[in-house]
């Protein structure tokens, strides 16, 4: 049985990745800013940022992979502080990694990495869809700071022989509402309670790319387990993108009622069009994402329907994950 360490595992991917881990019959660390009591998960409390705290506590610890997901989920507006978590703190945690014997390590990129972040002025891509090998250019910190993790990595990589792969990830969907997932939170309450439902494309026109949570989670997996992966940089998107009337159609095919609001505070394109390739990890890793955007946004729904919004979030968000982590090891054992 394969050890694990998730960093970051309690956010909105790491939950999910940890929940597929155990599916999987993974053994299953977590490291994270918290420390929490689930069962069948071994919980670390660190700061990234803290080298010495770091190094502390991992210094007898030794693990088969390792997935890197703790970065600050937008630019904060703090320039230190994008450099402290993000750079400072990948630093902190390949520095230990370099030391033991891991198969893989996995960092979880952003495709804004290249340049596109929804604080940020839309440029129009050189061409579409955007494979790896695109040039980047970013101009916020929040993009600036993951281009630098990959630069980083990539690095440890050669000078240091560290086996590492990379993900570039598209807009994540999929329930929760905290980190990478908030905004969705707040999409899933509107979906559930008010007469209309914001929408994040500015017009109809505008075709975006997403990709589910579930399916991010199943390729942070595929690639830790790949050796072929090695040095490499992977998209991570859905098997197409999506116009804002596809968005608004899906809706209305949930809840037929539901008035559409185009020009939701955040959109990659920006009522343009970005779409990326996942041909790359078709080829080298025989990896297809599963889902659609309909079937993430009936994920959305169906877990709307069983949430009280009108309670602490932050408390249900915990107890439904530590309920899923439960049901999960509880089907293990049945098996």
């Amino acid at each position: 049985m394969q050890k694990v360490l998730v960093i970051g595992g309690y956010g909105f991917v790491g939950n999910e990745l940890t929940r597929q881990l155990l599916e999987k019959k993974y053994t299953v660390t977590v490291l994270d800013r918290f420390k929490k009591d689930i069962p069948y998960v071994k919980s670390i409390k660190a700061d990234i940022t803290n080298k010495n705290e770091v190094h502390d506590i991992l210094k007898d610890e030794n693990f088969d992979l390792v997935f890197h997901l703790a970065s600050l989920p937008g630019d904060t507006g703090n320039p230190k502080q994008m450099i402290d978590v993000n750079v400072l703190g990948l630093m902190n945690i390949l520095e230990w990694v370099r030391t033991i014997q891991v198969k893989k390590f996995v960092l979880t990129s952003s495709i804004s990495a290249l340049e596109w972040y929804p604080g940020t002025k839309f440029v129009e891509p050189k061409y579409i869809p955007v494979d790896e090998e695109h040039p980047a250019n970013p101009k916020d910190m929040y993009s600036t700071t993951k281009r630098m993790q990959e630069l980083l990595t990539k690095t440890y990589f050669h000078e240091f022989h560290v086996p590492i792969s990379i993900l570039r990830l598209v807009a994540v969907i999929g329930p929760g509402g905290k980190g990478g997932g908030r905004s969705w939170y707040e999409f899933a309450r509107m979906l559930k309670q008010d007469k209309k439902v914001q929408i994040p494309h500015f017009n109809e026109n505008e075709i975006c790319h997403y990709v589910d949570v579930r399916d991010v989670a199943r390729m942070h997996i595929v690639l830790g387990e790949h050796q072929d992966a090695l040095g490499e940089i992977f998209n991570c998107c859905a098997k197409k993108a999506s116009s804002g009337a596809d968005f608004k159609k899906i809706i209305h095919k949930i809840s037929p009622n539901k008035e559409i609001e185009f020009g939701y505070p955040w959109s990659m394109a920006q009522g343009h069009e970005i779409q990326f390739s996942m041909e790359k990890a078709k080829k080298i890793l025989g990896f297809e994402p599963k889902y659609s955007l309909e079937d993430s946004i009936l994920n959305i729904y169906e877990w709307a329907q069983d949430f009280n919004f009108s309670c602490d979030s932050v408390n249900q968000n915990k107890e439904a994950y530590e309920a899923g982590i439960v049901s999960s090891k509880k089907t293990l054992l049945e098996d």
